[in-house]
């Protein structure tokens, strides 16, 4: 059943169901179906796949400079504070 809001390709259901068969959902979204939950007939979740950590991109040097930012470090930022030494 298409819900108002939905994608054709997202399975829709209502929070009871997907209570009831939850591990299922987890298992549809790990195939990397997505999920919607529905709340009296509205969507109020959507569940998908993690992105994967391993495949995270980090951006190359100088990328948030090219971006415009400017990133200052105070000079005293890997000093100890004030009565941390004793965790050091």
């Amino acid at each position: 059943m298409a819900v108002k809001g939905t994608k054709p390709s997202q399975k829709t259901y209502t929070a009871s169901e997907a209570r009831e068969h939850f591990a299922k959902l987890l298992d549809a979204v790990e195939q990397g179906e997505e999920v919607v939950i529905t709340k009296y007939g509205v969507p109020v979740a959507e569940l998908t796949r993690a992105p994967n950590p391993d495949k995270v991109q980090i951006p190359p040097p100088g990328y948030l400079e090219a971006q415009g930012w400017k990133i200052k470090m105070a000079e005293d930022f890997d000093a100890i504070p004030e009565g941390f030494e004793e965790y050091i």
